[in-house]
């Protein structure tokens, strides 16, 4: 889930050239020291230095450090404070900025170094480089962001107001990982402590004092409140902050901090003149491989993490021509118009390519809407003749997650078939007919739906589906809305028996050809389980022991009700 390093996908071969290691324990500003270590080529210095730092340990980003080292650069891994070998207590995201800081101006002082600090790193490790970042620390002088968020709150915590159980998560696996931790003698069985209500769940911490207040404090806030707008939770609010250095910006489609990682890329490109690139590829939160999930992407999808960063430091640093990395300032890998069937890896085969682009979105790209339609059809035309079907969601049995950008526990990860949720008679499907030709979108998915419900509070979800003729069901892209947040994130307000009401929500944004002859889907519902907490329906907050109650909600269509799919679609040929 959330613990993204940076990881090599394929054998790194290092150059010739040796490299020496040490230790070193790096002060911060209020005494507590960071554990850190140096790795350096065996050339003469000085040197251009990589940091990264990690709540991760260090350790397990050695062997790339190893690989950049023998590329000719300085590299230190550091322990996040609180974490593994460093001093001090740690609180997620908080401490970062100012400790980043810190660490880049001792490496500038330091003997070996020649004053040019880059840093790089996934996951946390890009919300760090940001958070450092808007602190300007004078050596700071370029980036490379793997897959980092803008808006935790929206990005991770709370995705559309529902809460995500991958957080709860996160914090378990991070306790037991903790200065705290004795053992794994108290480590949790997932798949049966998701099913705990949040305070039944939250006993395990006991034992965990700093991880206990954050899952607290994240249940104490289930509202865009002030704890969500710190700045190391709110990248999106402090771009003006953030030192005007060349940054590579890279993400998936699969991935949940894909939006962070476009608002990122976009806010910063618009504030600042220094070189911006941004690159997609059809990715879960683990870059790099070529297949996701069920699907195979042929490969051209791949990539070297390691020569990817070497080659962008070459490039910012020593004006070198890309070597690796695609010369386009926005690439994009176009999923989808391969033949199907399964390959050598028994995955099934979507196919693709990399397409460059001069900006994000592709300014090729229009919106055309797909009207719900009765027949459970979806039709370029809004009808004329209203109409609307109703379902029931019961919180008890909620529908099974089966793939898409969020994942936790034994659910099946990235392109999966939707097929096995066929029978599920809380699941509306619209379709439009087979495509008589190609078509291809990239850009942002949205559904506007009109939508009512018996209960005070519901979710509604939506998924994006390419159906091959087959029927193979592939998702591409899915997301949700808490109804209580319908109008802001910031004041909840409990819905009206007997009112209809539009709703508005973003499925994320992709890339991809649906074939000639396949359909374009979507699947509405109302819970996805494990990767959300189900809503009880009830109106209570998300702590709530209650077992929750049915309700019976409805979606409509035609005449002033016109529900509606937006796709992104390309006008030309890229």
């Amino acid at each position: 889930m959330f613990r993204l390093l940076v990881l090599s996908f394929f054998p790194l071969f290092l150059p010739a050239q040796e490299f020496t290691q040490r230790d070193a324990s790096v002060p911060m500003r209020d005494g507590v020291k960071l554990a850190s270590t140096v790795f350096l080529p065996s050339r003469p210095g000085p040197y251009a230095t990589l940091l990264v730092r990690t709540p991760y340990n260090r350790g397990g980003v050695s062997r790339l450090a190893t690989y950049l080292a023998g590329r000719g650069y300085a590299v230190m891994t550091q322990d996040c404070r609180g974490r593994f070998q460093s001093e001090g207590s740690f609180y997620a995201f908080v401490n970062e900025g100012e400790d980043g800081y810190d660490t880049i101006e001792w490496i500038a002082k330091q003997p070996w170094s020649n004053g040019k600090v880059g840093t790089f790193g996934g996951s946390y490790l890009a919300w760090d480089q940001l958070y450092t970042a808007a602190f300007q620390p004078p050596h700071l002088s370029a980036m490379f962001l793997i897959v980092g968020g803008s808006n935790f709150y929206q990005d991770y915590a709370f995705p559309g107001g529902a809460p995500n159980l991958g957080w709860s998560m996160w914090l378990a696996q991070s306790a037991l990982t903790s200065k705290q931790a004795a053992s794994d003698a108290s480590r949790p069985n997932p798949q049966t402590w998701m099913q705990l209500p949040p305070r039944q769940r939250g006993v395990f911490f006991d034992s965990f004092s700093d991880h206990r207040r954050m899952f607290a404090d994240y249940f104490a806030h289930p509202n865009f409140d002030a704890y969500w707008k710190q700045l190391g939770f709110f990248t999106e609010d402090s771009y003006k902050k953030v030192k005007d250095v060349p940054a590579l910006f890279l993400s998936g489609w699969y991935d949940y901090f894909l939006e962070g990682t476009l608002k990122n890329y976009l806010g910063l490109k618009a504030t600042q003149k220094s070189e911006k690139k941004l690159i997609v590829g059809p990715w879960p939160h683990g870059t790099g491989r070529a297949e996701c999930g069920d699907a195979a992407f042929g490969p051209s999808a791949a990539y070297n993490d390691g020569e990817w960063i070497a080659d962008w430091f070459d490039h910012v640093w020593n004006a070198s021509p890309f070597r690796v990395l695609p010369s386009d300032a926005v690439s994009l890998f176009r999923m989808g118009g391969g033949g199907g069937g399964r390959s050598s890896t028994n995955k099934w085969q979507n196919g693709g390519e990399w397409v460059g682009h001069t900006a994000w979105p592709p300014v090729q790209s229009k919106s055309a809407r797909y009207f719900f339609s009765a027949g459970a059809t979806l039709h370029t035309a809004a009808p004329k003749i209203g109409g609307s079907v109703s379902y029931v969601y019961d919180p008890a049995n909620p529908v099974p997650t089966v793939g898409g950008r969020y994942t936790v526990g034994a659910a099946p990860p990235c392109a999966q078939d939707q097929r096995p949720l066929d029978n599920r008679a809380d699941v509306l499907r619209f379709s439009t007919a087979a495509l008589d030709q190609p078509l291809d979108i990239a850009g942002k998915v949205r559904v506007r739906m009109f939508v009512s419900t018996n209960a005070p509070d519901t979710d509604f979800t939506a998924k994006l589906i390419d159906v091959y003729p087959d029927g193979y069901a592939m998702i591409l892209a899915d997301h949700q809305l808490r109804l209580r947040f319908r109008e802001s994130f910031e004041r909840p307000k409990l819905f009206r028996r007997g009112d209809v009401e539009a709703i508005e929500f973003d499925l994320g944004s992709l890339s991809n050809r649906f074939a000639k002859g396949h359909r374009i889907r979507l699947d509405v519902s109302s819970s996805n389980f494990p990767k959300f907490e189900p809503n009880a329906n009830t109106g209570e907050d998300p702590t709530s022991t209650g077992p929750g109650v049915k309700a019976t909600n409805r979606v409509f269509w035609g005449a002033a009700q016109s529900s509606y799919l937006e796709l992104p679609v390309l006008t030309s040929k890229q």
